[in-house]
């Protein structure tokens, strides 16, 4: 028996619906704090992260191979 326009349109909302529903969910995790780690700037001084607590900051991880 085929699919009707309707069945599928009603499984493809309550499917978006649910997908709505659990990110909200999660999305109430975040912002998070992030994890006390080192950087190594490339001077060779070291940074915590932590000493920039409460200020906007910006990481880039780049992997080269």
């Amino acid at each position: 028996m085929p699919l009707r326009y309707t069945d599928f349109m009603m499984r493809t909302t309550a499917v978006a619906l649910l997908a709505l529903a659990a990110g909200a969910v999660w999305a109430s995790d975040i912002p998070r704090p992030s994890p006390d780690f080192l950087v190594t700037l490339p001077d060779g001084n070291l940074k915590k992260v932590a000493d920039y607590r409460g200020k906007v900051l910006c990481l880039t991880f780049i992997l080269t191979t």
